[in-house]
């Protein structure tokens, strides 16, 4: 097995109790932003483990240009996205969150939509860095998270989800699409069990 850690949009807006989705908490819109969060102690124990071992360490964030001239999801089934600033280029939003900030050597691929495959660097660079298996963490387990899983599928790779470095709006859309990936698309294992794998 030669495995890369792909952590998925872990960016202000997406987790930060200040950013998009935290500003929607704040509405009463039921987001955990508590579980939004809880992934990020295990996602930096995991990436300082991949680098200490020499495996790639692949940050995929979205980043879009203010008008959403090149977004590639259906951005107007949320509230007023552009006029918020929902993961726009060059705002403190589309950020990686300060406790995951990217470390020299690490990779940093952008994405117009939900999946880290689609039109993106991330397949050649995984082909040309000699991956064989994904280890995918970040945001959110049903969104992100489960379409780059599939994409990554639909390419010959191995992927595994990491029960605890994974989160989603909701812990209940995260138990659920954790049920459904050990069918066909991944394996589940939990940041411990994946850290015995790398040693």
């Amino acid at each position: 097995m030669k495995p890369a850690l792909i952590i998925v949009d872990m960016q202000n807006d997406a987790v930060h109790k200040d950013g998009y989705h935290g500003e929607d908490a704040k509405k009463g819109i039921p987001i955990d932003l508590g579980f939004l969060m809880s992934p990020v102690p295990n996602i930096k124990r995991l990436a300082a483990a991949f680098r200490k071992a020499g495996r790639p360490v692949i940050h995929v964030v979205m980043m879009l240009r203010p008008d959403y001239s090149d977004a590639c999801f259906p951005y107007w089934k949320f509230e007023r996205p552009i006029e918020r600033g929902f993961h726009v280029e060059g705002t403190w939003g589309n950020q990686i969150i300060d406790e995951l900030t990217p470390q020299k050597g690490d990779y940093i691929v952008v994405k117009k939509g939900y999946g880290g495959f689609h039109n993106t660097e991330l397949e050649p660079m995984l082909r040309n860095l000699g991956v064989d298996t994904c280890v995918m963490t970040g945001v959110g387990t049903p969104v992100c998270v489960g379409t780059t899983v599939r994409e990554g599928v639909n390419r010959n790779f191995r992927m595994i989800v990491v029960s605890d470095g994974t989160a989603a709006l909701s812990k209940a859309s995260h138990e659920a699409e954790l049920r459904l990936l050990p069918f066909v698309f991944a394996d589940v294992k939990t940041s411990d069990e994946v850290l015995k794998m790398l040693k």
